[in-house]
């Protein structure tokens, strides 16, 4: 019974001692790039596209975090040219010196998506 108390008040001890050691975590920066380019035409061509993101964040960046979105649409009997260009930057300054500097978490997601119409490659007669 004794050698129980023992390891538990051990126990307990340990967990106060590293509570006090420990600093609480604070969350690194977020970036984000989500965008959609389509197309629904009768071309032949697959649509021509771009989609050029880059993210830029400074190293004690804390907290913050950042969206952009886009969406690019053709509809029409011609291939289309689609391009995007997304230049993100955060700076932040680390209040937390103690803490380690982290990466910044980066999600880039980018669909492209061509849809066949075939009645674009036939004549259009509009009825008078």
């Amino acid at each position: 019974m004794k050698l129980i108390i023992s390891v538990s008040n051990f126990f307990l001890f340990f967990l106060i001692l590293e509570s006090y050691f420990v600093t609480t975590v604070k969350a690194q920066c977020v970036q984000g790039d989500v965008s959609v380019q389509y197309s629904i035409s009768g071309s032949k061509k697959p649509a021509q596209r771009t989609n050029d993101v880059t993210m830029e964040s400074d190293p004690n960046c804390r907290g913050n975090s950042s969206v952009t979105t886009g969406v690019q649409e053709h509809i029409g009997p011609n291939s289309p040219e689609q391009n995007r260009r997304v230049h993100q930057v955060q700076q932040g300054s680390n209040k937390y010196p103690q803490i380690p500097n982290g990466t910044t978490v980066q999600i880039r997601s980018n669909v492209q998506v061509d849809v066949d119409n075939p009645s674009d490659r036939f004549p259009h007669h509009p009825q008078k």
